[in-house]
């Protein structure tokens, strides 16, 4: 399996997120590749996007593969099949199944119990994607329920149908399957339902909050 890690550095709101110290002297970067390797991934088949050639000097003190990124494919509006598109034609075509990560949910690490699941699904489903339950009562900007109706007759949380979030945090697609759909997430995904406590990190509040966070779970 070839992993790829998109990894840029222009980061606005937080800046360098990816790769400044996270925890104790590791940036959300050392903390997922090292999460990979744990999981008995091979640093030759990890390849890591960027723009930035401090990233490159990272990667090669870690014996990862850089993918020099176009400045052209960095930035939040690029478009995903651009994007994919990019990083796919600077990997050797092979029948190896893709892994995307995103270094961005450092308490996700169920890279194990993913691999081996998806052996046992990958011929029914052309991609997984990991996500996390939800069941409550849902409102939308207006204040209209959307998944159940006002009342004193509403349903209870555990009878509602039951909701799937996207972690955005790693997902695996065939290798034809990411060439034709250039995106992370196929037409016959299976959902792997993961556990991990995520924070979205766009602030230096959620920063520091994930690195408290996570810290908590090393203790």
């Amino acid at each position: 399996m070839k992993i790829i890690i998109p990894l840029q550095t222009c980061s606005t709101r937080v800046e360098k997120k990816n790769i400044r110290e996270f925890y104790k002297g590791l940036s959300l970067f050392d903390i997922k590749v090292k999460q990979l390797l744990d999981a008995g991934i091979s640093k030759s088949d990890i390849y890591v996007s960027s723009e930035s050639s401090l990233v490159e000097e990272i990667c090669i003190d870690k014996g990862l593969i850089y993918l020099k990124r176009n400045d052209s494919l960095t930035g939040n509006e690029v478009k995903q099949p651009d994007l994919i598109g990019g990083i796919l034609k600077d990997i050797p075509y092979s029948d190896e199944d893709i892994m995307w990560v995103q270094v961005t949910s450092p308490l996700f690490n169920d890279f194990k119990d993913i691999l081996s699941t998806w052996a046992e699904v990958k011929d029914d489903h052309d991609s997984l994607v990991a996500v996390k339950r939800f069941k409550g009562h849902l409102l939308d900007e207006h204040a209209s329920p959307l998944n159940y109706s006002f009342g004193h007759w509403h349903k209870v949380s555990q009878k509602l149908p039951t909701w799937y979030e996207v972690l955005w945090s790693c997902f695996i697609l065939k290798r034809d399957t990411i060439e034709n759909v250039r995106y992370h997430i196929g037409v016959e995904p299976y959902l792997y339902e993961s556990k991990a406590v995520t924070v979205d990190i766009d602030t230096p509040e959620d920063f520091k909050l994930a690195s408290e966070i996570y810290g908590l779970r090393q203790v």
